[in-house]
Order: C-alpha cells, then structure tokens, then sequence
C-alpha cells in the first residue's frame, strides 16, 4: 500500500519529481510533503478511488497525518470486513 500512496502523492505533487525518493513510512504528510488544502481534498478522493475503500471521516484525525505508516493503518481500518486488502485484492 505504502507504493499506491507514494504514487498518489508524486501525482499530486508533480512539480517536485525528486519527491517520491525522500518519500519514506515515516514521512510527514503536512510538514514534509506540504499539501495545500486542495492538494489534500484530491489526495483523500485519489485514496478513496484508486484504493477502493471508504475513508471515515468521523474517525479521521490530524494523527493519521503525522506519518504515511499512520496513514496506511487508518486507512486499513476504514476497510469493511472482509473486504480484501488492496494488497490482497492486485494478486
């Protein structure tokens, strides 16, 4: 998942192509990265889309920004279960 998400980011943020080799789990999605507000409402729509799941909003936090590993476990946790990952759903 950690590849999707770094993909979606350099997407995003395709002005910065040396973007995707300091990109790390333990990356920051608002100090490192830098998305504006735009950049973050298309990030969260491209997640949704190309990850197929349904991120909670209810349960979304500043938190889940602080690192693209904190990220990915919100993330996971927004998958019903037994919805197979998307890991499990690419094989």
């Amino acid at each position: 998942m950690f590849d999707k998400i770094a993909d979606i980011l350099c997407m995003i943020k395709e002005d910065q192509p040396e973007l995707r080799h300091s990109l790390s789990p333990e990356t920051n999605l608002n100090n490192d990265i830098g998305l504006d507000s735009l950049q973050m409402i298309q990030f969260m729509l491209q997640v949704e889309d190309q990850l197929n799941v349904a991120i909670d909003y209810d349960e979304f936090d500043y938190e889940h920004l602080q690192s693209i590993g904190a990220f990915i476990q919100f993330v996971k946790s927004c998958q019903p279960q037994g919805q197979p990952l998307y890991e499990d759903a690419k094989s």
